[in-house]
């Protein structure tokens, strides 16, 4: 699935048989319409420098996740340590 825009299973060759050695490729017609064209996955980052925003920027890039994924839940969550304020 790292093929960008290219479809994974154009760059796959098939057998025949166990004992062929003659390789082709599936059409794109034989392939499941159930299987995704192509892949893409997102990252977004999001930093804060100020220890006191970062509650406000968490809660903002929730909004954000709901406005774009229509979910609402980070995979990786600010850890505790970073969300207190360092004196």
């Amino acid at each position: 699935m790292t093929r960008g825009r290219n479809n994974p299973l154009q760059s796959i060759k098939f057998f025949k048989d166990y004992d062929s050695k003659e390789m082709f490729s599936i059409q794109d017609d034989r392939i499941s319409h159930l299987l995704p064209a192509f892949y893409q996955d997102m990252i977004v980052r999001v930093y804060s420098k100020k220890p006191e925003l970062v509650e406000a920027v968490s809660e903002a890039f929730k909004n954000f996740q709901l406005m774009t994924c229509g979910m609402k839940a980070q995979v990786h969550a600010t850890p505790d340590s970073k969300k207190q304020r360092r004196r």
